[in-house]
């Protein structure tokens, strides 16, 4: 055995790769294997339930203070990173398209310039795309700019279609720059982001983070928090 596939080139777009591996490597492996607990299973497949779940981990309201519910708060924080925001009365980006929206301007960028992008945005972006990867950064303007045809927030065009990080090269549009200060007019305005169970600027599904009175973050419906009088 040489090659391990790591995960699939799949529209969510989280990632994939491989690992060399040698022969000896997996007899190790296999030598060092332990079967884990029942209780443990339990816990990662109840776990793995929420995760792809049809709603996002943030938008559960109380349950039991177990193990694998305070294993979720970390990873819910992220998730919730990649949905769009109530700011006030305003419908804002995610962070993560707040971020790659920020590392471009009118001049035209490939995705690894907008990787390399020195600033505060692009310092956090690249936090960001540790967890990612950089196919993710290509794929996320892609998506962008051939979402809504000529009002699209990114106009692109050919550059080295033979390198997946150059085979295009960007620029915000009068309407991403109008997105960018303003803030989104409605849901579907953003480009659909599948994220594990569930989609990002979806209109059918309009899951929202925001803030509430804590320090902590929650991702509801944007009928939820209109009832709440917030919009």
């Amino acid at each position: 055995m040489e090659i391990v596939i790591l995960g699939d080139a799949t529209e969510a777009g989280f990632g994939c790769g491989s690992i060399r591996v040698t022969p000896a490597d997996a007899r190790r492996c296999q030598d060092d294997a332990r079967a884990l607990s029942l209780t443990r299973v339990q816990e990662m497949a109840r776990c793995w339930r929420k995760v792809s779940g049809r709603s996002p981990v943030l938008s559960a309201v109380g349950g039991r203070a177990d193990r694998w519910s305070k294993d979720l708060v970390e990873l819910s924080t992220y998730q919730a990173g990649f949905f769009p925001r109530m700011d006030g009365r305003a419908l804002a980006l995610s962070r993560f398209d707040e971020l790659l929206f920020s590392c471009l301007d009118k001049q035209w960028s490939t995705p690894v310039n907008v990787f390399v992008r020195r600033s505060s945005a692009g310092d956090e972006l690249r936090k960001w795309l540790t967890h990612t990867g950089d196919v993710f950064l290509a794929m996320r303007l892609r998506q962008w700019a051939g979402h809504h045809g000529d009002k699209a927030a990114l106009e692109s065009e050919p550059c080295q279609p033979e390198n997946f990080m150059k085979e295009a090269r960007y620029r915000l549009s009068d309407a991403g720059d109008e997105i960018q200060r303003a803030g989104l007019s409605e849901i579907g305005q953003g480009a659909p982001l599948p994220v594990w169970g569930v989609t990002a600027y979806d209109p059918l599904a309009p899951w929202v983070a925001v803030d509430d009175d804590t320090d902590h973050q929650r991702v509801q419906l944007l009928e939820e928090r209109a009832t709440q009088g917030v919009e």
